[in-house]
């Protein structure tokens, strides 16, 4: 039930709990600071146990450990006492502005539109930075006000939700005794905020801009256009969220694992050979998926300004060591300026690896001229996931190239089905680049259409046009909080996203040992390709199944 709205800033500032209920796994007796019982299990959480192993240095993805600091009213938080098993910790400092010219605190945006735009399972924590001083005084008045108006319209049962997840730290970081929330914010990888995330690991903390604060002041003095909003911060909430469910997937399944990266620093692209199970073994598996994590090349350094700047093209490739060709088997897109983890399902491109043995695979992400150092793991996963039938073969039957007004001067792609296959699926990798007219093909509603037997399987891409499309996909995989305009959906992709193949079941249109036709059309806004339209990464292939 809400209290009054004194009452209720004190309870803010205090920490008061959400409801009294168990503490650690050791604890004797309830806690009146943790999370509700069973809080995990009813909200579809997975759960971790708490760890006790701190950090061996203060950089991201180190085990966090315990923590406790002070909050108003002589209360304390402490992590092993509140730990719920499925929540995250951000912290945020006062001194980030809204922008270069206006150095008023991000903390005086609208805190609504952070919780609206935050997972109901995190904890946030503002402290003042450095000494504090008068401007930092009135940072934290507006902060505990604009907390107290948005408790002030909730429900009773989101009121009591929140109320013991918004934390303002007593004093400041200088004042703060020696541990793990001082050492944090003296880093470079946290002095502008950090987070620790489901799996109890360190983390950083991306840029604030919010696509929705444009100023074109700003841009009339050529600066960066757009503000920060605390807004923006809920993303990194979502995505690890999105984290912590992809691993609670990834430890169900028994697979077969293969390291072809071990995260070393490479500059532009890596080669490497890899081993594969023999072909009896290889038969056994229906699903392949790369496991892959960038990261920064200096762990004790922020990542803007470390890891790559600049959104490109990521390939998997296969050596073809028929015709010495290098064949795609996967694709995504690297990041502005921060660390990344992409799973990708590859399973079609098993067709290409039926033999097993000694394989050739190159992972390039950079240009030549403009190389990006990242420290690379790379882990192909091999499984049976009882799909029942396996990719066996392929037969490419188009490619991309110029969108233009000739586009779709090309004849019908003719395959044969093998006699044995008892599935077959069109399988496309398709992302657009070039911004030469229009946008196109990286922000136009370019689209692409394949015709088999009467009936067309249409490849569309509805974010484009959406400035905040690839930013709503924060909780399925996008990395958030990029520099750049990593916001703006787009046509096929996304910065900091790998490239889900387009896949439409075949199997009812051909018949096994028949020879198949399939057509290809362009369109841009629905209508035929103009000329100068940027480029179409385009792969299509018929995969045969059995």
């Amino acid at each position: 039930m809400k209290t009054n709205s004194l009452f209720a800033i004190v309870l803010i500032l205090s920490g008061c709990p959400e409801t009294p209920t168990q503490g650690p796994v050791d604890a004797g007796t309830p806690d009146a600071g943790a999370a509700p019982l069973g809080y995990c299990a009813a909200n579809g959480l997975t759960e971790k146990a708490f760890s006790a192993e701190a950090p061996t240095a203060f950089q991201r993805r180190q085990p966090a450990g315990d923590f406790s600091v002070p909050l108003p009213y002589d209360e304390t938080f402490t992590l092993s006492e509140r730990w719920s098993g499925c929540d995250s910790y951000v912290f945020l400092p006062n001194n980030l502005p809204i922008s270069r010219v206006d150095p008023t605190s991000v903390w005086g945006t609208d805190f609504a539109a952070l919780i609206g735009n935050s997972p109901r399972n995190v904890h946030y924590f503002f402290v003042i930075a450095g000494n504090g001083g008068s401007a930092a005084t009135r940072d934290l008045q507006g902060l505990r006000a604009n907390i107290e108006i948005f408790l002030a319209t909730l429900s009773d049962d989101d009121y009591d939700h929140w109320l013991g997840r918004l934390h303002t730290i007593r004093g400041n970081t200088s004042s703060l005794e020696d541990g793990l929330v001082k050492s944090m914010f003296a880093t470079p990888v946290g002095v502008k905020g950090w987070a620790i995330d489901r799996f109890q690991n360190l983390r950083g903390l991306g840029s604030l801009a919010d696509v929705n604060a444009y100023s074109q002041g700003l841009k009339d003095q050529d600066m960066w256009p757009w503000e920060a909003r605390l807004f923006s911060l809920g993303f990194e909430a979502q995505y690890f969220n999105f984290e912590a469910d992809r691993q609670q997937r990834l430890d169900a399944e028994e697979v077969t694992e293969i390291t072809v990266f071990d995260g070393s620093v490479i500059e532009q692209f890596g080669e490497a050979s890899v081993s594969l199970p023999a072909a009896a073994t290889m038969a056994g598996f229906d699903t392949m998926e790369f496991d892959i994590l960038m990261e920064c090349p200096n762990k004790e350094q922020a990542e803007f300004g470390n890891c790559g700047a600049w959104d490109y093209l990521a390939h998997v490739w296969l050596r073809d060591e028929a015709d010495e060709n290098w064949l795609e088997m996967g694709r995504a897109i690297t990041t502005y300026h921060r660390e990344s983890r992409w799973l990708i399902d590859a399973s079609w491109a098993l067709a290409w690896l039926q033999n097993g043995g000694e394989r050739r695979i190159k992972y390039e992400w950079a240009p030549s001229w403009n190389k990006q150092p990242t420290g690379v793991t790379f882990k192909l996963r091999l499984s049976n996931q009882g799909k029942g039938v396996a990719a066996r073969s392929l037969v490419p039957i188009f490619t991309g190239g110029p969108l233009n007004s000739t586009s779709n001067e090309r004849d019908a792609a003719l395959f044969n089905v093998p006699a044995d296959a008892t599935k077959v699926e069109l399988v496309v990798l398709t992302t657009g680049h070039g911004m030469d007219a229009q946008n196109c093909a990286e922000f136009c509603a370019h689209s692409h259409h394949f015709t088999l037997a009467g009936t067309t399987f249409d490849q569309e891409f509805p974010d484009v046009g959406n400035q905040s499309g690839c930013a709503e996909t924060s909780n399925e995989g996008t990395t958030p909080n990029q520099g750049g305009t990593w916001w703006f959906g787009r046509g096929g992709w996304c910065p900091g996203q790998m490239v889900t193949p387009f896949i439409r079941d075949l199997t009812p249109l051909v018949s096994a040992g028949s020879e198949g036709s399939i057509s290809y059309e362009a369109k841009i806004n629905g209508r035929a390709p103009f000329d100068n339209a940027g480029k179409i990464e385009l792969r299509a292939y018929a995969v045969f199944y059995h």
